[in-house]
């Protein structure tokens, strides 16, 4: 999992560059943070939730020699709007998200990328939109 976490914090730290996304707080599911009511700003919840590891030959019979271990990581960022703003401005943020993942992903590792509808978290008591991708990288050795 580590290396899994470590290629989403690059993509996650390319995407905040982003000017566009300034006003929008990014944080991870499950982390040391608490649930927060009342949004007075744009938060964006990164969840990892789906991954495998596979270990198998790269190329097969072309390359027998390396060694390769596949991480497939399927990822949602849950972005929040504020409750002032009644859902003003999420579709642009989601949609600067999604832009943003391509210029974010310089290791071209990111693919199904997607946007959902609109919806409503009666938990955080927001109004919400889903970015989805997966991520698809080999660390590679030789035997």
């Amino acid at each position: 999992m580590n290396q899994i976490t470590t290629q989403l914090n690059r993509i996650i730290a390319r995407l905040k560059l982003n000017e566009k996304l300034s006003k929008v707080k990014f944080i991870r599911e499950h982390g040391n943070h608490s649930a927060e009511v009342n949004l007075t700003e744009f938060l964006a919840v990164v969840a990892v939730t789906d991954t495998s590891l596979s270990k198998k030959f790269v190329g097969d019979y072309l390359f027998p020699t390396v060694k390769g271990e596949r991480f497939v990581a399927k990822v949602q960022i849950f972005v929040y709007a504020p409750s002032s703003e009644n859902g003003n401005g999420l579709s642009e943020v989601t949609c600067e998200i999604l832009q943003g993942l391509k210029k974010a992903d310089t290791e071209k590792i990111i693919y199904d990328t997607s946007v959902s509808a609109i919806d409503f978290d009666n938990d955080m008591n927001a109004i919400y939109r889903k970015v989805e991708f997966t991520m698809e990288f080999c660390l590679c050795e030789e035997v």
